[in-house]
Formats: structure tokens, C-alpha cells, sequence
């Protein structure tokens, strides 16, 4: 089922609109800003679309991400290597996602990717940025790029002031996780709905502390960190090698507590 069955014809049009009100960027040199508004407007298309699809039964195995691009379109002319083991190998030095998101466009990658799948796939609609988003192929790689986001927000980020990673923690998208350096304690941040200013809503964390991590010593010493659907459930996890022994241990939240366990990878 290349072609996905009944595409709403709502949600391709908001894909069009959002490439046609960015169709003046230079992509080459993207302006500051574009880099994190592609990321995150492809995760929220992405996962509208899921739920829609998911809604009416057609198999989800058809859109799961690539776990990497095709050996074909790697070895294209237009496909740049050298970027690719950037984005996988060092996303630590993506000072910020807004970087990442213009480098993952001023590499080339992403329309190589558009470029190389239409003809490896036979279907020039592929390379068709107002229908691509009604074929299956779209969203395994758009899948692999937001992976790719996925990879650098988990970054220990320590020497940037910013111990902290957003996603689905406990029960919620939208949670934030904290690590407080100064005690070594762990808290969970979850959405509320506050009271309204001026008419308008507000929205609130509200704090709970979850855990503390005394015994591994400091997380921000540069030992290798990253936070990860470890076993695929959906939920995020802390996980990390312990310095002391090497082993590998993740952190997760069960009944309201972060608890830890050792691993093997």
C-alpha cells in the first residue's frame, strides 16, 4: 500500500501550505528559526497523521521509521555521507535544534532523500512536496529524521545549563524531566491548566520530586547519557554508563518514582 487509501485531503493541503509559505528560503543557507520550525512542524504533521491513519485500521508497519536510509540512495551523488554521520555520531555539536533542522536542509540530505526515493521507488510523486505526503515511504523517512531530533534532545546537554528533556514520561506527551545537579534529586514537571490572566488561559508545570541518583555520582561529568524509548513502550528513559564499573544502567518511572535498573546493550 505505497499510496495511503482515502488521505485526507485537510491534512495534505496543511502540508503544501507550510513548504509553500517557506518556498522563498534559501535552503542552502536557511535562516535562523527555519531549522526548529521544520523539525517540529514535520513531528506534529507526522503524528496527526498516525492517529488518523491508526483511527481507520490500515497497518501501522508500513509508516514505522527507517532504521537507516537505504544503501541506494546513500550511494546516490546527491547524498552526503559526511553529513549523515554528523547528524548520528555527533549531534553534540548541533548547538541547538534550530541548527540541526538547518544543517539536516543545507546538507542536502533531506531532498536527496525526497529526490532518490521517487526514482528508487519508482513513484515521482515521492519528489512532489504537495503529494509525497499521501504515500507510506514519506513518513519512513520523515520517521528517521524525527529520530534523528529524537537523538539530539536526549543529550546530556550539562555544560549548557539545560538538565532537562521533554516528552512522555509517566503519562503525558508533554512532561518535563529535571535533574538537579546542585542535590543530584530528579523531578517530573506535568502540565495543569491555571487560572486565567486577562481573559486568556495559563498554563502551568507543576513539579514532583521523583527520585535522586547520589549513589552513581554526577550526571554531568561527560560520561555517555541520552534519554530513549529504551524498550519501546512508548515512554522515555534515562540511560547511562556508570563510571565506577562501566556497566549500563537505565532510569525509569513506575507508580510515580524514578527507579533504576542495570542493562545490557
Amino acid at each position: 500500500m505505497p499510496m495511503i487509501p482515502n488521505f485526507p485531503s485537510d491534512l495534505l493541503e496543511e502540508h503544501k501550505r507550510w513548504h509553500h509559505e517557506h518556498h522563498d528560503i534559501d535552503i542552502n543557507r536557511p535562516p535562523a528559526g527555519y531549522g526548529l520550525a521544520f523539525l517540529n512542524f514535520h513531528r506534529g504533521y507526522i503524528r496527526r497523521v498516525l492517529s488518523w491513519y491508526g483511527r481507520n485500521g490500515y497497518p501501522s508497519n508500513l509508516l514505522e521509521p527507517w532504521a537507516s536510509v537505504p544503501e541506494a540512495i546513500r550511494m546516490s551523488p546527491c547524498y552526503n555521507r559526511a553529513a549523515e554521520a554528523r547528524i548520528l555520531y555527533e549531534p553534540q555539536s548541533f548547538a541547538s535544534a534550530d541548527e540541526l533542522g538547518r544543517f539536516i536542509e543545507s546538507s542536502g540530505i533531506h531532498g536527496c532523500i525526497h529526490e532518490q526515493a521517487a526514482l528508487l521507488y519508482r513513484n515521482p510523486e515521492l519528489n512532489d512536496f504537495d503529494l509525497a505526503p499521501r504515500h507510506t515511504e514519506f513518513y519512513n523517512w520523515h520517521g528517521m529524521i524525527d529520530r534523528w531530533y529524537q537523538n539530539w534532545e536526549g543529550l546530556g546537554r550539562f555544560r549548557d545549563g539545560m538538565a532537562y528533556w521533554c516528552g512522555p514520561f509517566d503519562s503525558a506527551d508533554n512532561e518535563v524531566l529535571l535533574y538537579r545537579e546542585s542535590d543530584d534529586t530528579w523531578w517530573l514537571g506535568q502540565v495543569q491548566s491555571g487560572d486565567s490572566i486577562n481573559r486568556s488561559p495559563v498554563t502551568m508545570l507543576e513539579w514532583s520530586a521523583i527520585g535522586e541518583s547520589r549513589a552513581y555520582g554526577r550526571f554531568g561529568d561527560g560520561r555517555p547519557l541520552r534519554v530513549w524509548d529504551v524498550d519501546g513502550d512508548g515512554k522515555l528513559e534515562v540511560v547511562f554508563r556508570d563510571p565506577v564499573d562501566g556497566s549500563w544502567r537505565t532510569g525509569k518511572i513506575k507508580d510515580g518514582r524514578l527507579q533504576w535498573q542495570s542493562i545490557r546493550l
